[in-house]
């Protein structure tokens, strides 16, 4: 069984697992709950909740993999509906070290060239980054979300 760890920060805050909690999101629900839909998701971050905030308010989908075209069409209805303004949405690619082959999936291995040398990156505001380039927290949180399928 794994050990919990329960950490007291200086404002008075509970961590109750430091690889897991202990750094900043944006998230308004625990990244790895399967339990809760993209529809909710979108509404959480919709006009309903977001006319409170000052700083404003951003969705992060975690994909699979992309959508059809028909599902990005549906995609953008809902968060137009909800009022979700600003939103994006997380795919994990596969970057190969043999090639430099940057492919769209989250693979074990290289489509290109087929070495299993690969590292895997996520979109951060606007470009790659290499999730083994995280701190520990923000790679134990990764490897954690859950990420939506349009097929389920």
């Amino acid at each position: 069984m794994a050990k919990v760890i329960r950490i007291t920060t200086k404002d008075g805050y509970v961590v109750p697992d430091e690889n897991i909690r202990n750094l900043y999101n944006s998230y308004f629900y625990a990244v790895e709950d399967k339990t809760i839909s993209v529809i909710d998701k979108i509404r959480m971050h919709g006009e309903e909740t977001i006319h409170y905030l000052d700083g404003g308010s951003a969705l992060h989908l975690n994909m699979e993999e992309h959508l059809t075209k028909e599902g990005w069409k549906k995609l953008l209805d809902v968060t137009a509906k909800a009022g979700t303004n600003y939103w994006t949405y997380n795919v994990r690619s596969t970057v190969c070290n043999n090639c430099g082959y940057i492919g769209k999936k989250d693979l074990p291995q290289c489509i290109k060239c087929g070495s299993t040398d690969v590292d895997k990156a996520t979109r951060v505001i606007g470009y790659l980054r290499l999730e083994k380039n995280f701190s520990k927290p923000r790679r134990v949180e990764a490897s954690r979300r859950f990420k939506h399928d349009e097929k389920k």
